[in-house]
């Protein structure tokens, strides 16, 4: 178990590296508002995995499981409307969400593959909370995506989800 963690705080510091570096690099404000809250959010989860593999090395008991802090982000930004900017910069900005896209995809199922194969039932329900959380964030960033294309008419097709 100790390994899926390491693995899961590795992920979570890329996590905070990624949001906080491109948050300087989006051209849309709401975006770069959206990514340095992720970023905040991924560095809570690193804070946490490192409190949960401390406990474990010591043999204490687990912490107690999170509660859901994310429902005032998700209302937040679901609840809002792009701003306006140009297409080149809407463009370039979708290329850095579809990244953002991926890595909590590929966050969500590790977590979740990580949770399957658990046989403590505390952590396996913490496993299944990080999971949810990246969900959450797939989720708006999603919404941000679909915006975008939205907003410009894009015939893409398809959308990347």
């Amino acid at each position: 178990m100790n390994d899926i963690l390491k693995i899961a705080e590795k992920f979570e510091i890329e996590g905070y590296s990624f949001y906080n570096q491109k948050s300087k690099e989006v051209k849309n404000k709401r975006i770069s508002e959206i990514f340095q809250d992720l970023a905040q959010m991924e560095k809570e989860h690193t804070e946490f995995i490192r409190r949960l593999m401390k406990e474990i090395e010591n043999r204490q008991e687990l912490t107690d499981i999170p509660k859901d802090t994310q429902q005032i982000f998700k209302k937040q930004y679901t609840e809002q409307r792009i701003e306006k900017t140009s297409q080149e910069d809407d463009l370039m900005d979708l290329a850095v969400l579809r990244m953002a896209y991926l890595i909590e995809k590929d966050f969500m199922e590790f977590y979740e593959k990580a949770a399957k194969n658990e046989k403590n039932e505390k952590l396996k329900r913490i496993l299944e909370i990080l999971r949810d959380w990246e969900e959450g964030h797939k989720k708006i960033i999603e919404e941000q995506i679909r915006e975008i294309i939205e907003k410009n008419n894009l015939e893409l097709g398809f959308y990347p989800f």
